[in-house]
């Protein structure tokens, strides 16, 4: 291409291949001696070449997308732009006043548009516009809140945490029985389990359908450094009730080392159990189980449904005493009443795993469980002091506190509908 800039006795040759972007080429290639070039003589013959190069990129890339060349046609989309205007020279149309602050906030947070769509309407650059709505909601024209439904389960979680003397509480919105509330609350408990977990934690797992709902949702991670062990021995049951695919689960998704309790959870007689304490790999193993930094566990009860019935890990008969003496709940295997006592049974003198004197001695216990079937022996867990941290729905969440106000002689705060 020959150009000669007006009234200019100098020649330019500009070149480009309609290529690959890695064959563009674009330069003046001779520029003979001469009195300087005049300003403007170099700013005609820039735009061109970038017009030029600019055309040139656009035909190579609409087959082939090229992350080079796709940022060189931004950059010459950008230079051959028309010139941005200054804030003081926009005209804002009349029914905003006049202001371009109020125009902007209007395009921005009523029609939705992004930024560089609001800066292209006002003829200004993105800057400006960032700090015309930071102005805006300075001025008060615009006022950004949280939702107040979002704010409930707030609300809810400062209150369980304070009644029940929690150390943290989250709460899962209620979807109106869109999802069962053990998949919800385990994937939550996922979250907040990839959170808390610290190198070289050594996390005892138990069992149930929320614990193994949270291994199956837990984010992959690569934690060598963490252990994860089985807390409660094993069973031919149900996968709800499988503790080592609980922990195999966890300690697969977040790359640790996995430790399995190879003992059965319930063994025939008393004095078999006593052997199998004194075998010494199951000395180590329950030393390490000891030594949990955290622990994760679910809340069972004695319903049909329930997974202590449903696992075959007991039975009616089996569970029936322990019902006489006020048990509720079920605790990686263990009983306990209302108030958060142990109710003990024949059957202790036969399981193979953690105590509840034992698990309340673990620094970090976090709990994931909900259902309103389930609020009866959730709250006999939270007043035994077996939680630090609890995960559990919203309408859960709202049972237990107008229980532990009604108690407290405290008016329940109105709310939806509690068991």
């Amino acid at each position: 291409v020959l150009f000669f800039p007006k009234n200019a006795k100098t020649l330019f040759f500009v070149g480009a291949t309609f290529g690959p972007p890695t064959n563009c080429w674009l330069a003046p290639l001779w520029l003979p001696p001469g009195p300087p070039y005049r300003r403007q003589d170099r700013r005609l013959v820039s735009s061109f070449a970038s017009a030029l190069t600019y055309v040139n990129l656009k035909c190579s890339l609409s087959e082939t997308s090229y992350g080079s060349g796709a940022l060189m046609v931004r950059t010459l989309e950008r230079r051959l732009a028309p010139p941005r205007a200054k804030r003081r020279d926009v005209s804002t149309p009349v029914e905003f006043g006049g202001d371009p602050v109020v125009w902007a906030a209007w395009l921005y947070y009523e029609e939705r548009m992004t930024q560089e769509e609001v800066a292209e309407r006002l003829g200004v650059s993105r800057a400006t516009v960032v700090n015309v709505l930071q102005e805006a909601r300075d001025r008060g024209i615009v006022t950004i809140a949280v939702s107040p439904k979002h704010l409930q389960s707030v609300r809810i979680s400062h209150a369980l945490s304070e009644l029940y003397a929690l150390e943290n509480c989250v709460i899962v919105p209620d979807d109106g029985g869109r999802r069962p509330d053990f998949e919800r609350i385990g994937q939550a408990g996922a979250q907040v389990l990839a959170e808390i977990l610290e190198d070289h934690d050594v996390l005892g797992v138990a069992w149930g359908r929320t614990v193994l709902a949270l291994s199956e949702a837990l984010p992959e991670a690569r934690r060598p450094g963490i252990s994860v062990v089985q807390i409660a021995g094993s069973a031919i049951g149900t996968a709800e009730f499988s503790p080592e695919l609980c922990t195999s689960n966890i300690a697969h998704r977040i790359g640790a080392r996995c430790i399995n309790l190879h003992a059965p959870g319930i063994v025939s007689r008393p004095e078999i159990k006593t052997l199998f304490m004194r075998e010494p790999e199951l000395v180590r193993q329950f030393e390490i189980i000891r030594s949990c930094t955290k622990i994760l566990f679910g809340v069972g009860g004695f319903e049909n449904a329930g997974t202590v019935l449903s696992s075959g890990y007991m039975t009616p008969q089996t569970v029936k005493p322990y019902v006489e003496r006020g048990g509720i709940a079920v605790v990686a295997g263990r009983v306990l009443d209302s108030r958060g006592k142990a109710v003990l049974g024949s059957l202790d003198d036969q399981m193979i795993g953690l105590t509840l004197r034992e698990l309340i001695k673990i620094p970090e216990r976090i709990c994931v469980a909900g259902g309103l079937d389930k609020v009866d022996a959730i709250e006999g867990v939270l007043r035994g002091g077996y939680a630090t941290l609890l995960v559990t729905d919203e309408l859960t969440a709202e049972a237990l506190c107008a229980r532990a106000r009604l108690e407290a002689g405290q008016t329940p705060r109105r709310g939806r509908r509690t068991a």
